[in-house]
């Protein structure tokens, strides 16, 4: 068949859902879009290679503009949710700052609209806030976490000057430190309730009578006769609960959203009058793997909206929500160089003799199980005689192996009935990728996440996209831990069956999860780029230094609607730098930063 930048859309999601920002030129060029603007990562790299010292480097991209984009997309999803539903009540965003807390988003999202609150989880963040907000005091903080004697005072002294503080009641003894510490005026008080409904996802313990976050429902009750008796109902004004994060389960959503509207009416009933707001926390999912439907954020807004204005059709309360990693992970990319290739098998044929002696072992196949069986006969004869086997003989096996697995997986997916094979316990080694690359960059630095949670984070070169990939490969990166690689793909769902040249299936009909991701030329990858978007989420606040591999240079893009600027905002950390961070002062005239290649 003939390949078509379409295939390759399709395979690596872009230009669809939250990569929708980036497109394929007819030369099989990766592209940026910012509004009506396109510039390849080609071009990018030309001129930070230009421009910097940085020529062999492996460097993450900063798009502010891209934050823009998601505050649009999400204040436009509620705006049309509120519209749907008749509901009167306003929509309130806040960014938790824990999501990324660097200058480049707090200050992006401060341009973005005049109005977006802050939520901070703890003193420091806090701290943060007031700081970043001097001249902003009308924007409301929303005051998570534990809050200890010394974050109180802290609020204290925000309140007396003047900023707009909110503060979420999370325990018994939080609610009798701020009636002993705080005033009866000048903020507000959220009642946060543990949400009692399961909900399903990455991280589901966040939910549940269990969750670690909020009040269990006895709590909430002592507060709430705390509030009554020392005459401070005047200033609750928020119910506040948070489900947990990657929420895809829209009747999860549901669920959540019904038992939270219906304890608000309750404390209504209770004589809690100045209730107006529910806070309704984070949990927006970003659609890493294209499986998430195209609409998603404007579906999420919908059962918000339309759940509250069923249960609570007299009131209408402010609705408010939490999101970050909605906001913010479009707005990192690393760009990895790559610095060298391995095979795991030959690619050269050894002597005819020797191959004519291994071939007799390829027979013929007429369903899934016949292939398994012939890639089982092949293992136990190797378990049996490869201990005995010269380094000539060894060579012609290896490479008959790899030949007998390429011919054995082109048969296997041409049985309609593969899918049903797909769990048994030899497909996975037929389906190995045979290849890797070795990256720049460090997995626990970059994509820290992967390692932590097993995020999946997208994954494919920049250029030479209109081409069949040749093959799928590990990517490795250059730190000392067999951790340090990144080999998950997850197939593009689809009835169309693409294959790479060397015959690994690369879509399927339902999703599952493959080992290592295509790749347009293994023959020429090394010094070409890889791009991993998606890594604005959490990846900078939780970046590990192992093996004392600090941070990638950062370069930042913007588009003014007639000219792109390229340029570079911090370079790669230092050694001093890293070693400074662990007791050890040093003195070194070149200071090498920590990429190893200048």
């Amino acid at each position: 068949m003939e390949w078509t930048i379409e295939n390759s859309k399709l395979i690596y999601g872009i230009g669809k859902k939250d990569l929708s920002y980036l497109d394929i030129n007819s030369e099989g060029q990766l592209e940026l879009l910012i509004g009506d603007g396109r510039i390849t990562f080609k071009e990018i790299l030309k001129k930070v290679q230009k421009n910097t010292k940085y020529s062999s480097a492996s460097f993450a991209l900063r798009i502010p503009q891209l934050i823009t984009k998601q505050i649009r997309k999400l204040l436009k999803s509620f705006e049309d949710a509120r519209s749907e539903f008749q509901y009167k009540g306003a929509y309130e965003p806040i960014y938790p700052i824990k999501v990324s807390s660097t200058k480049w988003v707090i200050e992006t999202i401060i341009k973005s609209h005049p109005t977006y609150g802050f939520e901070s989880g703890t003193k420091s963040e806090f701290v943060l806030l007031e700081h970043a907000l001097k001249d902003e005091k009308h924007r409301l903080i929303m005051c998570n976490g534990v809050k200890d004697v010394k974050y109180l005072k802290e609020i204290r002294k925000a309140i007396k000057k003047g900023y707009k503080v909110c503060i979420s009641i999370e325990s018994l003894k939080e609610m009798k430190s701020v009636v002993k510490l705080l005033p009866k005026e000048g903020y507000q008080l959220a009642l946060r309730i543990k949400p009692y409904t399961k909900l399903h996802g990455h991280w589901g313990a966040s939910s549940g009578r269990h969750s670690k976050f909020g009040l269990s429902i006895s709590e909430l009750v002592e507060v709430v006769n705390v509030i009554k008796d020392r005459g401070l109902t005047q200033l609750v004004t928020t119910l506040h609960s948070h489900p947990g994060s990657q929420l895809t389960n829209l009747d999860d959503i549901a669920n959540f959203v019904s038992f939270i509207s219906n304890i608000y009416k309750n404390l209504l009933e209770q004589g809690l009058s100045e209730l107006k707001a529910l806070d309704f926390g984070g949990g927006l999912a970003i659609d890493y793997d294209n499986r998430l439907d195209a609409n998603f954020m404007r579906k999420y807004a919908d059962v918000i909206v339309g759940e509250v204005a069923k249960k609570l059709s007299d009131v209408h309360p402010k609705i408010m929500t939490e999101s970050g990693r909605a906001i913010t992970a479009s707005f990192a990319m690393i760009m990895v160089n790559i610095i060298d290739k391995f095979t795991t098998f030959p690619d050269k044929a050894p002597s005819q003799e020797l191959m004519e002696k291994f071939s007799k072992k390829i027979e013929n196949y007429s369903n899934p199980k016949t292939v398994e069986d012939a890639l089982k006969k092949w293992d136990e004869w190797n378990d049996q005689s490869i201990l005995d086997l010269d380094t000539q003989t060894l060579f012609a096996f290896e490479y008959i192996s790899y030949k007998l697995k390429k011919h054995l997986r082109e048969k296997f997916f041409n049985f309609d009935n593969y899918l049903e094979y797909l769990e048994h316990p030899l497909t996975p080694s037929l389906l190995k990728s045979e290849h890797s690359i070795l990256g720049n960059f460090s997995v626990f630095n970059s994509i820290c996440d992967y390692v932590l949670v097993n995020q999946y984070f997208p994954i494919f070169p920049i250029s030479d996209l209109h081409t069949q990939p040749e093959t799928l490969v590990r990517l490795l990166d250059i730190t000392c831990d067999s951790d340090g690689e990144f080999a998950t793909y997850h197939p593009a769902i689809s009835d169309q069956k693409l294959f790479t040249k060397d015959n690994f299936l690369i879509t399927y009909q339902e999703p599952i999860v493959i080992n290592g991701l295509p790749i347009s030329r293994f023959d020429i990858i090394v010094d070409k780029y890889l791009l991993i978007p998606l890594v604005g989420a959490y990846q900078d606040i939780i970046e590990f230094d192992h093996n004392l591999l600090g941070d990638l240079p950062d370069i930042v893009v913007v588009y003014d609607g007639n000219k792109w600027y390229i340029h570079l905002a911090n370079g790669a950390q230092s050694i001093s730098s890293l070693l400074a961070d662990i007791g050890y002062i040093i003195e070194n005239e070149d200071d090498p930063y920590v990429d190893h290649e200048e």
